[in-house]
């Protein structure tokens, strides 16, 4: 990580997850956040975000999700840093106060493992309300949550391409037909965001 990046910033959150990462460190990232879901069952967060469902898809599918991973977050915050996480997107004080305090509540040490959960949450919060969002009509049409879940991921992913940082440089990579991505760079929780989608359009369907 550069030297002149501080601790605990926005910057400092990009320069230290898997999905900017490469190499032994993308790796070794990748495997905590693998480590922090293997303890998170997709059924209950199916169950949960069904009953936890109304209002804005993202507060809910953090709240849930940060809940089973036992961090004591405040949902809106992430969705502050979300909204500033990419490189390409410029930071603001909102998203760096917010990040300060996702730090606090995800360990308080800014290291890789505090990273790798504010990353999972952050990673959730717009990537599976854009996959709620295309599928809502789906359901108001008559459609199962997940058959309009899998209809969406084949035919129109929210997430159409991702971004990878080499040699520090953007650089979007399609995700044509593969919308969690493949091999070593796949999602880390395809199960688990299918899970939270579900759980939210069940409710949704009433």
């Amino acid at each position: 990580m550069p030297v002149d990046v501080p601790p605990g910033s926005v910057a400092w959150l990009r320069a230290t997850v898997s999905r900017f990462s490469n190499g032994s460190d993308h790796a070794r990232r990748r495997a905590l956040a693998v480590s922090l879901l293997a303890g998170v069952d997709p059924e209950v967060l199916r169950r949960k975000a069904s009953e936890t469902a109304g209002g804005d898809p993202r507060l809910v599918v953090v709240g849930v999700l940060a809940e089973e991973l036992g961090l004591p977050v405040v949902p809106s915050d992430v969705v502050a840093v979300a909204a500033g996480y990419h490189p390409h997107v410029p930071s603001s004080a909102e998203a760096e106060a917010a990040l300060g305090r996702l730090v606090t509540a995800c360990g308080g040490i800014a290291d890789e493992l505090v990273a790798a959960r504010i990353c999972l949450l952050v990673q959730a919060c717009e990537a599976t309300a854009g996959l709620i969002g295309k599928a809502v009509p789906l359901v108001r049409a008559g459609k199962r949550p997940e058959d309009a879940v899998a209809e969406v991921l084949r035919a129109d992913p929210p997430v159409p391409h991702t971004r990878r940082r080499v040699h520090g440089e953007d650089v979007l990579v399609p995700l044509a037909g593969t919308p969690f991505g493949t091999g070593p760079r796949e999602c880390p929780g395809p199960a688990h965001a299918i899970a939270l989608a579900t759980g939210v359009l069940r409710a949704t369907r009433g």
